[in-house]
């Protein structure tokens, strides 16, 4: 059964290459694409290929062949979809992206170099660290000055006892940027942060290997 959406192109298998885990299909058009393995059926020559999308250039959102549902997202769907792959489903993935030392959306805080700004964001994945393993209950900080008050208290210590932070030999301001960050990741989620169309010009890719010279 289809869904009830307009935005399709039905299209014929031409020819199927057999990767293992999955085929590469190879559209009448010439396109290719991948249908990755299990799948409720095997794609052969002369099937027809539902692709649901804007069409060629754009993203592929629904897939069915011979009118069996390889995959299929709504437009909202394929929107967060695509937002968790780049962003990060929540704080916690968005930290172990970090952690494995893959690059990672963030906000720029500091304007005043790489250097400067790598100290930053260095110092945001260690307080988001804290915060994560010590699951503060940040929508208290809304309602209570007092609860702020005394987690913050908690948090400046926290990172002023942290070996990798005082490595870095701080400003004021540094640390203030970098626990604003890490306290809105934990707060919001990276999703909506990065999406934030107040932040959207100052997005940037950083990751804890910062690159040097050889």
């Amino acid at each position: 059964m289809y869904p009830d959406d307009p935005q399709f192109e039905d299209t014929t298998i031409a020819k199927v290459r057999d990767g293992g885990n999955g085929w590469t299909i190879e559209r009448a058009d010439g396109w290719s694409f991948y249908v990755p393995s299990p799948a409720p059926v095997t794609p052969a020559p002369g099937m027809t290929a539902r692709f649901y999308g804007k069409g060629v250039g754009s993203g592929v959102r629904g897939l069915y062949i011979d009118g069996q549902k390889i995959y299929y997202r709504t437009e909202a769907e394929d929107r967060e979809h695509h937002e968790i792959a780049t962003y990060g489903a929540d704080a916690a993935e968005w930290l172990k992206r970090w952690d494995d030392g893959q690059s990672v959306w963030s906000i720029e805080m500091g304007g005043l170099g790489p250097g400067y700004e790598q100290a930053i964001q260095i110092t945001t994945a260690e307080i988001l660290r804290h915060l994560i393993e010590r699951q503060y209950d940040a929508t208290a900080w809304r309602s209570s000055e007092s609860t702020w008050s005394r987690d913050r208290k908690e948090i400046d210590t926290a990172g002023f006892a942290n070996k990798r932070i005082s490595a870095l030999g701080l400003s004021g301001a540094q640390w203030g940027s970098a626990r604003h960050l890490a306290i809105s990741i934990y707060m919001r989620g990276p999703r909506d942060v990065m999406t934030d169309k107040g932040l959207t010009d100052r997005r940037i890719q950083v990751q804890r290997t910062f690159p040097v010279p050889e």
